[in-house]
């Protein structure tokens, strides 16, 4: 997935979570339902968190410098850290909260007068939130077409191995913004139907506990990329042809790190034939490098040692 494909998944989202949190609040202050009420704060907390991606996206762009001589792709991996905090308190927390004091409290919804008319507080919210997950559904579908799919490879997995926030990022938001609407539509047609408005908090609750759970699987995710994630595909690739070029007579290790969505660094450490000549050890090493970076653009730096395979060859990793 390029990088202009992610920003424009982003740009989407923005739009769609906008929209939606400005019609949810105008319904949860005129029916002061606690679903929509932590529907519009979700929503709302999904603007900032495109806008902290854009701005991630923004700084990682910028070039090399002496203090930062492989650049800055791994800001966009802070940043997404942020969001994921963000998710989890201005989400999670502030659902569970709201949801808390209207199971303790609870209250009818309000009727709402539209030109006069005086309708059912219920009916907005339903009208609401059917409108809410169509545009929600558009998000979640524009993100989910801009998959670089592998057959054989389900769409978690998918998702797992994505080192692009840009995608996985929305993904992850929209498809709880997705359940949690369900809920809130459920939960405020069961408290038509029973006459229950302590289910209207209930709602809340869970859809705080929703946005807590997606919060702490989105922190894992960008976890394991802050750390270092390697790239079996370039991995495998790099291997594959080393193992091709004149005079190699091993290949004693390969080690891939991926420091951002299109920025990959590979080390290498090969076991050359001690009789060739030095010159055709650079010549090598020029082809392994060209080979690859026409293969895969995103390698950054490629760093290939000459090494013997007896002299302290680190085991392979776990």
């Amino acid at each position: 997935m390029s990088a202009g494909s992610s920003v424009k998944v982003v740009f989407i989202a923005l739009g769609v979570n906008l929209g939606i949190a400005c019609v949810k609040g105008a319904a949860a202050l005129l029916t002061g339902s606690a679903a929509m009420l932590a529907e519009t704060v979700h929503s709302f907390v999904d603007c900032g968190n495109q806008l902290l991606l854009l701005v991630g996206m923004k700084r990682a762009g910028a070039p090399a410098t002496k203090q930062h001589p492989l650049g800055h792709h791994r800001e966009l991996y802070f940043w997404t850290m942020v969001v994921a905090g963000a998710l989890f308190v201005g989400g999670g927390v502030a659902s569970l909260y709201e949801g808390w004091e209207k199971v303790m409290h609870p209250s009818e919804m309000q009727p709402v007068q539209i030109l006069g008319h005086v309708f059912p507080g219920w009916w907005m919210n339903v009208a609401i939130l059917a409108i809410s997950g169509s545009m929600e559904g558009y998000g979640f579908i524009a993100a989910v077409k801009s998959l670089p799919r592998k057959e054989g490879v389900s769409l978690w997995n998918i998702i797992r191995r994505s080192v692009d926030p840009g995608l996985f990022v929305v993904l992850f938001e929209d498809g709880a913004a997705l359940v949690s609407l369900v809920i809130a539509l459920v939960f405020t047609l069961l408290s038509v139907v029973t006459g229950l408005h302590v289910l209207d908090g209930v709602a809340s609750l869970l859809i705080g506990v929703v946005l807590v759970v997606v919060a702490g699987l989105l922190t894992n995710e960008t976890r394991s990329l802050l750390v270092g994630e390697s790239n079996p595909d370039i991995d495998a690739f790099v291997r594959a042809e080393a193992a091709k070029l004149p005079g190699v007579v091993g290949v004693n290790e390969v080690v891939t790190e991926t420091r951002g969505p299109e920025s990959t660094i590979v080390l290498v450490s090969l076991d050359w034939n001690d009789a060739i000549p030095a010159g055709d050890v650079e010549r090598g090493v020029s082809l392994l490098e060209k080979t690859t970076r026409t293969r895969y653009p995103s390698v950054l730096r490629m760093y290939v040692e000459a090494q013997d395979r007896r002299d302290g060859v680190p085991a392979p990793l776990s």
